[in-house]
């Protein structure tokens, strides 16, 4: 069979145009029924035609679960997030639910989401300044602009693609921290918390660098809504941990290595002494001075003969009147006559 040979697709059975062949592992498929497979699919040429077979079932399958598709939230610009929380179902699409019927997005549960991690990439612009020539040239050091595109990476569990991505923003935004920056962060947070309720996802704490790096920090940091995006738990209660162990007992656990006391008693230290005489034992090992005495003065110590010693006061002498004979304790004169004191 010649290279410009006509080919049929082997899943519609039409005639295959010169550039509208798409090979699979075993057969050939027309690019009308290729537009059928999933947007996250992209194994084709390493499928078999039986596989094919089984997901475009699927895909039909799909379109009657679209139909009953309700979201209640949405996030994203251009290429958007619309999740169902009342059925627990998610729909990732570049267009409106009124245009789903060519692009039949795939429904998939919150409960197939295994991961969903925030990347930021960056990308700079140099800036540069005129010349005396009036030529461009760079500053020294070189100045940069930098621009920043937030990207949701999902790990799902699906039998034909495991993973895919969602640039939230349209337009890259210029500038760390400014309002459209903190507004990007913040849709992401509540795109996390809500389709991964309790599990939480990471968002890097530094760029990126256009290097594929992805520092992770936790999530759940509670940040205040923002730009509008109310942040809700499609569930109404807080979720458990759901790898937490429940205790089958129903009580906190003992140690279960702590030996039980079997006397009910606080048990002493077997390694104390009693003091049998129930009374305070002096140290055996204390020796004591057979030489002490009551201290005795020094009888080499000299008196000061200088010292002066206190001075008592005079005593008063009283003397007899020789007239009255009348007793005065002092004064020139009597107090009973007033005859003059006898010298």
């Amino acid at each position: 069979m010649g290279l410009f040979d006509k080919k049929f697709c082997d899943i519609c059975g039409e005639k295959i145009g010169l550039l509208g062949n798409r090979k699979l592992e075993d057969g050939n498929m027309c690019k009308d029924c290729a537009k059928k497979l999933s947007p996250f699919f992209s194994d084709r040429r390493s499928s078999t035609l039986e596989e094919i077979k089984q997901q475009l079932a699927y895909r039909e399958q799909n379109k009657v679960a679209l139909k009953s598709f309700r979201p209640n939230l949405t996030f994203g610009d251009s290429k958007k997030i619309y999740v169902d929380t009342i059925n627990g179902n998610f729909v990732v699409s570049n267009y409106s639910p009124n245009n789903w019927d060519d692009e039949n997005p795939d429904v998939m549960a919150l409960s197939s989401i295994m991961s969903c991690n925030l990347k930021i990439d960056e990308d700079k612009d140099e800036i540069y300044t005129q010349g005396k020539d009036g030529q461009r040239v760079s500053y020294n050091p070189p100045r940069y602009k930098f621009y920043y595109n937030f990207i949701l990476e999902f790990a799902v569990n699906n039998p034909y693609f495991d993973d895919f991505r969602v640039q939230l923003n349209n337009f890259r935004i210029e500038g760390m921290g400014t309002m459209e920056y903190d507004k990007y962060q913040q849709m992401a947070m509540e795109v996390i918390n809500t389709l991964t309720p309790g599990r939480g996802g990471a968002m890097p704490n530094m760029m990126n660098n256009g290097m594929g790096m992805n520092n992770g920090m936790p999530m759940n940091q509670g940040f205040a809504p923002a730009g509008g995006f109310v942040q809700q738990n499609p569930y109404g209660q807080p979720q458990a941990n759901p790898y937490a162990q429940p205790n089958p007992y129903g009580q906190p656990q003992a140690n279960p290595y702590a030996q039980p006391n079997p006397y009910g008693q606080p048990q002493a230290n077997p390694y104390a002494q009693q003091n049998p005489y129930g009374q305070p034992q002096a140290n055996p090992y204390a020796q004591q001075n057979p030489y002490a005495q009551p201290q005795q003065a020094n009888p080499y110590a000299q008196q000061n003969p200088y010292a002066q010693q206190p001075q008592q006061a005079p005593v008063a002498q009283g003397w007899v009147c020789p007239s009255c004979n009348a007793a005065n304790e002092s004064g020139a004169f009597c107090a009973c006559c007033g005859t003059p004191k006898a010298n």
